[in-house]
């Protein structure tokens, strides 16, 4: 465990190198005041103005607002970083951005662990790599340590739920994954298997981020429709096309369809994804059944694959949720698809540096015309970078139809192995 130990700390002094000077202009700059402003009694669902002192961008348009479409366990681990902050932080707003990155390479680095304590359970010799892959890879770096995004503290209390048998336990888990941030919701029917009776599993589930939301919510006296509002229009969002829609906002970008007709056909389309996942999930049941491991593995597999190629708006950071889940399937299962980890993780990279124009715009917190800088920059060259995302979109999304094909070619029939 001496060698595991040490890989686990240079995984996490590798992120800290970027912790405290980068950040993305838009998320992270929304993190800075969201944890100055709860304290100050403002709402994380209405739009929070400038933190003084501490912000560092102002990366929102006239029509966008510095507020968060996130259940609230984020906004108070918020507002207790900035709470920690005001005891240690000396007035250094950099002491503020490497405060509220700790949690984040906590949650990333700490998924890393528990991917090797899942694959150690059947091929301890195969684990180690997995665990380096993870914390060594750029994505999960660039995502963790630079921009300050925190989809692994919720994967990782995914893997939790996995680890655990199957019942309430494994239900509870899933309940914070939730929690933390609301994209598990997903995996909710696999990760809460109704056994024999014991339906309960799936309420509690259900009850653990509903009851808390609810509760911090009326407790804090934030108003409800701006909570109900600002968290319900997310569901059909429309945004970075790394989904099958990507073709439909391409064509929208160079102006080959009207932007009215573009919304008129995604308010109809953008919430596809709920009952396609709904479906997935049934199938999945059917075909590996979630009694099992493996059965629950790839049941979650299937329905992460249908989500993200279905959802109207799919970022950068919802890769980690198949990566992760990629890794253990090929580790213990599959290892022929340990080349597919590699792939997706070298498209959803470029699409990153894509997207985020050479990342100039993480160096926005010593830099302050990282904007302006990008800006101009994508101007000259924003033709090609249109097609570029749209080419990445579609390498990203075969690659997603590629495993997902995979995965429903080895349904289970009789004879199947699913332990």
């Amino acid at each position: 465990m001496a060698r595991v130990r040490n890989i686990l700390i240079l995984g996490v002094a590798v992120r800290e190198v970027f912790s405290f000077w980068t950040g993305h202009p838009f998320d992270f700059e929304t993190w800075v005041r969201i944890g100055y402003w709860l304290p100050r009694g403002l709402s994380p669902y209405h739009a929070l103005p400038l933190a003084p002192g501490l912000s560092f961008a102002n990366d929102f348009d006239p029509t966008s607002t510095a507020n968060i479409g996130y259940l609230p366990l984020w906004p108070l681990v918020l507002a207790a970083t900035y709470g920690l902050y005001s005891l240690v932080g000396f007035g250094d707003r950099f002491v503020y951005y490497f405060l509220i990155k700790q949690p984040i390479i906590f949650g990333d680095v700490l998924l890393a662990f528990l991917l090797y304590l899942y694959v150690a359970r059947v091929h301890p010799e195969r684990a180690q790599k997995v665990m380096v892959l993870w914390l060594f890879s750029p994505f999960n770096i660039l995502l963790s340590g630079v921009w300050g995004m925190f989809d692994s503290m919720a994967m990782a209390f995914v893997m939790l739920a996995l680890l655990v048998p199957p019942g309430r336990a494994r239900a509870a888990w899933e309940g914070v994954a939730i929690l933390a941030k609301s994209i598990p919701v997903i995996g909710v029917l696999p990760l809460s298997y109704a056994r024999k009776g014991k339906a309960l599993d799936l309420l509690v589930a259900i009850a653990v981020p509903s009851i808390s939301t609810l509760a911090v919510v009326l407790l804090a006296g934030w108003p409800l429709d701006s909570f109900t509002g600002t968290l319900g229009s997310t569901l059909g969002k429309a945004g970075l096309p790394l989904s099958l829609w990507g073709t439909w906002a391409y064509l929208d970008t160079i102006g080959a369809i009207s932007g009215a007709t573009f919304n008129a056909v995604f308010g109809l389309g953008g919430y596809l994804w709920v009952p396609a996942v709904v479906a997935a999930s049934v199938l999945s049941w059917k075909w590996f059944g979630f009694d099992t491991d493996r059965g629950v593995v790839r049941s979650l597999l299937v329905v992460t694959l249908t989500f993200l190629l279905v959802r109207g708006q799919v970022n950068e950071q919802y890769a980690v949720y198949p990566l992760a889940l990629l890794l253990v399937e090929a580790a213990i299962w599959s290892p022929e698809r340990m080349r597919l980890f590699y792939a997706l993780s070298a498209v959803i990279m470029v699409a990153t540096v894509t997207n985020n124009f050479l990342l100039i715009r993480f160096l926005a917190p010593v830099y302050p015309n990282a904007l302006q800088l990008e800006s101009g920059l994508i101007a000259q060259v924003n033709p090609l970078r249109n097609a570029a995302l749209y080419l990445e979109g579609l390498a990203f999304c075969a690659l997603n139809l590629w495993y997902l094909a995979a995965l429903i070619k080895e349904r289970r029939k009789r004879g199947y192995d699913a332990t």
